[in-house]
């Protein structure tokens, strides 16, 4: 009885101290799909919107929304047209708190291409800007189209657009022309990491 007794009790103990409570931030992963699940679900075919690989000829393309949760920003996904393989200034920007992200990068030609950044800590309800402009030295314009969603009856975005703990609340592309607001939604994709 005293080997059962003690076999239960170490089992249970085994149990309760390796269970994930998610207050432990230290186990929780930086999931990249977080804000490109929201993108793609929130501005659907089925919503009535057309998923434009390379539109939109302007050097910043820029959006706001606010994520719902605490946490961290910690990737930064987007995909370079097929007229362009240089490089983006991208830019994650809490205008709660003010903390920001400013890095270069390249992207993939052939698909989303997620990477890494400083993090950027959000508390629930904070709006952050996210914006990816095109680096100077560009040799035509049609280099600086990007990915975005457009309405298919090609009027505005009518944001606020709610999905899940994500609330897109406006766009704007400008540089090179412009500005030009909320025509549609920047496929630029966020990594978060839930606190």
């Amino acid at each position: 009885m005293k080997t059962l007794k003690f076999t239960l009790l170490t089992l249970l103990s085994l149990l309760y101290f390796n269970c994930d409570n998610d207050d432990d931030n230290t186990n929780n992963v930086c999931d990249s799909n977080y804000v490109n699940a929201a993108i793609t679900t929130a501005f659907s075919t089925a919503n009535g919107y057309d998923d434009l690989a390379e539109w939109m000829d302007l050097e910043t393309h820029e959006y706001e929304l606010q994520i719902n949760a605490s946490g961290e920003i910690c990737t930064i996904g987007y995909q370079n047209p097929s007229t362009y393989t240089g490089g983006y200034d991208m830019e994650v920007i809490n205008n709660t708190s003010g903390g920001s992200y400013l890095g270069t990068h390249t992207f993939s030609q052939s698909g989303l291409d997620y990477q890494l950044i400083t993090p950027v800590v959000v508390n629930a309800g904070d709006y952050i800007t996210v914006k990816r402009t095109i680096l100077p030295g560009y040799t035509a314009l049609n280099q600086t189209v990007g990915r975005i969603l457009r309405k298919s009856d090609f009027t505005d975005v009518p944001y606020p657009v709610t999905q899940g703990n994500v609330v897109f609340s406006g766009s704007v592309f400008y540089g090179a022309g412009g500005p030009v607001a909320n025509i549609g939604q920047p496929y630029i994709a966020l990594g978060f990491k839930v606190y």
